[in-house]
């Protein structure tokens, strides 16, 4: 009940994801896009309870090491969390993979190229520069395809995520829903402070309602636009 995007772009990296989660047998709406450290963005897949799991244990295991200084240490302690649950609950719930870890961060946490890392439900991480996963990601893959680009800027392509999310929100997959969240990493060179503002942005809630709003005009427009081309 989920579907996770991202992409490496000019100036960074961008992950996005719907709102829609399934607890106790009913649908709920929060954010799936969470941030540690001020600086470490995680989007997870995968049964809600588990996913609760990940970041219970994440952030119990970043307080015993009173922090990370790379995203390098963040991923191997993600990987470890990951292996940790699917052994636990792989035969429980007859599933191989009963997690997936999307997560963003700039190399060095403060500075340096910003990186994406998808960890597989077996606890192997492997470095990504695109990725459409989650249950609407068979959906999403085509179209995000055709509009992530590599060299647009990541405002542009948070745009684009989270037009292709309310594409598929409800209408093409019920089990992704809510507005679209897209959180926006930049590359950043030059060491900086340890300020305590985060390192992650995130696409404006007007700009969402804009992407949103485009996506009814052009679904409106769609039979029109095929009458056309076919006529």
């Amino acid at each position: 009940m989920t579907l996770i995007i991202g992409v490496r772009c000019r100036d960074g990296v961008v992950i996005g994801s719907d709102q829609k989660v399934l607890r106790g047998g009913e649908a709920e709406y929060t954010n799936k896009v969470f941030v540690f450290d001020n600086s470490v963005a995680f989007a997870v897949e995968g049964l809600t309870g588990i996913r609760d799991d990940f970041f219970y244990l994440l952030g119990n295991e970043l307080q015993r090491r009173r922090g990370v200084d790379t995203l390098y240490e963040m991923k191997v302690i993600a990987e470890d969390i990951v292996a940790t649950l699917a052994e636990r609950y792989r035969e429980r719930i007859r599933e191989e993979s009963p997690i997936g870890v999307l997560m963003a961060g700039r190399e060095n946490l403060r500075y340096g190229k910003a990186l994406m890392y998808y960890i597989h439900g077996v606890g192997y991480g492997e470095q990504v520069e695109f990725m459409c996963t989650g249950h609407g990601g068979p959906y999403a893959t085509t179209l995000a395809k055709f509009l992530l680009k590599r060299d647009l800027e990541c405002l542009e392509n948070a745009k684009r995520i989270a037009f292709i999310i309310s594409w598929i929100a409800e209408d093409v997959d019920v089990t992704v829903g809510g507005d679209p969240v897209a959180a926006i990493i930049r590359d950043w060179t030059e060491p900086r402070p340890q300020e305590k503002e985060s390192v992650v942005e995130f696409l404006e809630p007007g700009v969402v309602n804009e992407m949103k709003n485009y996506v009814k005009r052009v679904k409106a427009e769609l039979p029109k636009i095929l009458f056309e081309i076919y006529r």
